[in-house]
């Protein structure tokens, strides 16, 4: 079996155990199957182009990393995962923020960086134990109030996203206590259609 054989892995803001970490998805069914407990699932650069649907049995899973996919869309199968803390489909083919994980309430960190995300959904307050979120290398043109309506807030990452100057300095008004990662404002016109 492949396992991650560190101590702890440090990843986002939480630290992995790596006896319940699993980098090969067979490794972890056949572990579950032996009783073992499956909590991490790794699995970056498989070459998905859907979300396995063997990774619905994992019910108690803490987090899902599918980084570096060519994943599109997320199922709605997703929403069985209740105790999911961390999850990044970062490097995929995401084209619209995926409306399933609004429904995640444990999500503490989610990563959606380097897709095609064009805007952020109104409803993102529904994500009320969010901490960090990592928008970086999309193309956001759209970011809502209701992002002040996020308690847990603490991170918001938007590097290589083409905001405007305005948008910006609008954005950490609303966040005042928020660390946000920006990229130097654009100075480019886009077309208003």
């Amino acid at each position: 079996m492949r396992w991650i054989v560190t101590l702890g892995l440090i990843w986002g803001f939480g630290v992995l155990n790596a006896q319940s970490t699993f980098e090969d998805l067979n490794d972890a069914i056949e572990a579950k199957n032996a009783g073992q407990q499956v909590l991490h699932l790794d699995l970056r650069k498989q070459k998905f182009k859907e979300v396995p649907e063997e990774i619905r049995q994992f019910k108690n899973l803490k987090s899902l990393t599918l980084d570096k996919n060519k994943i599109e869309v997320l199922p709605n199968w997703l929403t069985e995962l209740v105790y999911l803390e961390i999850l990044s489909v970062s490097n995929n083919k995401l084209e619209e923020f995926p409306s399933v994980v609004l429904d995640l309430d444990s999500l503490r960190t989610l990563k959606l960086g380097d897709n095609y995300i064009d805007k952020i959904p109104l409803d993102i307050d529904k994500l009320s134990n969010l901490e960090s979120l990592w928008l970086w290398s999309n193309v956001i043109r759209e970011f809502p109030a209701s992002l002040s309506d996020m308690p847990q807030l603490k991170y918001l990452d938007l590097l290589y996203n083409d905001m405007l100057h305005e948008e910006q300095v609008w954005l950490r008004e609303i966040l005042p206590n928020v660390v946000i990662e920006l990229s130097d404002p654009c100075t480019c016109d886009f077309d208003d259609e």
